[in-house]
């Protein structure tokens, strides 16, 4: 069970404004009131199969993604074969590198300092979690890879656009599928209050930064314009419990199975599950539904007005965004050479 404190709440206010709700278009990708990724997914991905096409006529080479994996990380190895998988169906050329578990930081960032170097490479992932003796130094790792090859917008400089631009040039993969199921949900974020359980580097924290942004510099008051409350480890459950029950939308992000119950979301709030663990004691999940979201979905979509799976909703559209950012990579070191 999570334990919660007050000593940090976050918000990020921009407007004052009440939101209205209204409803929306495009219902083909939601059953009741479950929105499933795959719909969205395959949309990206059918414009990147066409956009692959374009890009192997005009520069004859197809885009290549490169994954460093190390160790035999189970869930890491279906999370590349995964990403192969569906990179290789819209036609991008992908390559996984296995290292062995106990390889030395400097063979590894040798490894990363070869693929950028070279040319035929567009994009590079280091898979996490790494080994523990290479936990301490993965951001070394990721800050190796250029950032003109960082596929997962990980590295420093493309992490720190989140603070210094309205729109950064690659959007972390997890953070644009939120975007994108907002997107798909259609209503202004504008004023609306909103709530992320966790406050990690690359998920919460720019969730956070590009939600709370103001809608002339995003373009969009879809995806902008909130008042975002983060709420984390230290945030007390009873406190937890107000600022979701009073949120208009909740985004949960930190991997702890069915930390959110139905008592703590309102009437009619939209319900984005980012998180994913493996359930051990739930008699009711089955073999062909191991994992878990954060979110006791079968609860909490009696009263959520929208509500994604876990598997089957942000997941699918994560992978989608990954391959989207691999061809702007692409098409950009082409433009640059």
């Amino acid at each position: 069970m999570f334990h919660f404190s007050i000593k940090h709440i976050f918000k990020f206010t921009l407007t004052p404004s009440r939101f209205l709700v209204t409803h929306s278009a495009r219902a083909v990708h939601r059953q009741n009131n479950i929105l499933h990724g795959k719909p969205i997914a395959e949309r990206i991905l059918n414009r990147c199969k066409n956009e692959c096409e374009q890009f192997n006529e005009q520069y004859h080479r197809r885009p290549k993604l490169v994954a460093i994996l190390v160790g035999g990380n189970e869930s890491s190895k279906l999370y590349v074969r995964n990403k192969q998988r569906i990179a290789e169906h819209v036609g991008i050329a992908f390559q996984a590198i296995n290292h062995l578990m106990h390889i030395a930081p400097s063979n590894l960032i040798d490894t990363i300092n070869r693929l950028n170097n070279d040319g035929t490479v567009d994009g590079i992932i280091v898979q996490l979690p790494l080994p523990l003796h290479l936990v301490d130094k993965t951001e070394n790792f990721i800050d190796a890879i250029r950032s003109d090859k960082d596929v997962d917008g990980h590295t420093t400089s493309n992490y720190n656009s989140y603070r210094q631009t309205s729109i950064p040039p690659i959007t972390i993969p997890v953070v644009a599928a939120v975007r994108e199921i907002l997107l798909e949900i259609n209503e202004p974020l504008q004023g609306k209050d909103v709530v992320i359980i966790g406050r990690s580097k690359y998920v919460g924290t720019p969730l956070a930064l590009m939600l709370s942004q103001s809608t002339t510099a995003s373009k969009s008051s879809l995806i902008s314009g909130a008042t975002v409350t983060i709420c984390h480890r230290d945030t007390h459950l009873n406190n937890l419990t107000w600022y979701c029950k009073n949120a208009d939308i909740v985004i949960s992000a930190v991997g702890r199975a069915k930390v959110v119950q139905h008592r703590m979301i309102k009437e009619g709030a939209v319900v984005i599950d980012v998180g994913i663990s493996k359930s051990w004691t739930d008699k009711t999940v089955t073999s062909k539904n191991f994992f878990v979201g954060d979110v006791d979905f079968d609860e909490v979509k009696r009263v959520a007005r929208w509500i994604t799976p876990v598997p089957g909703g942000v997941g699918p559209i994560t992978v989608a965004c990954l391959v989207s950012n691999l061809l702007e990579l692409a098409r950009q070191r082409q433009k640059n050479k």
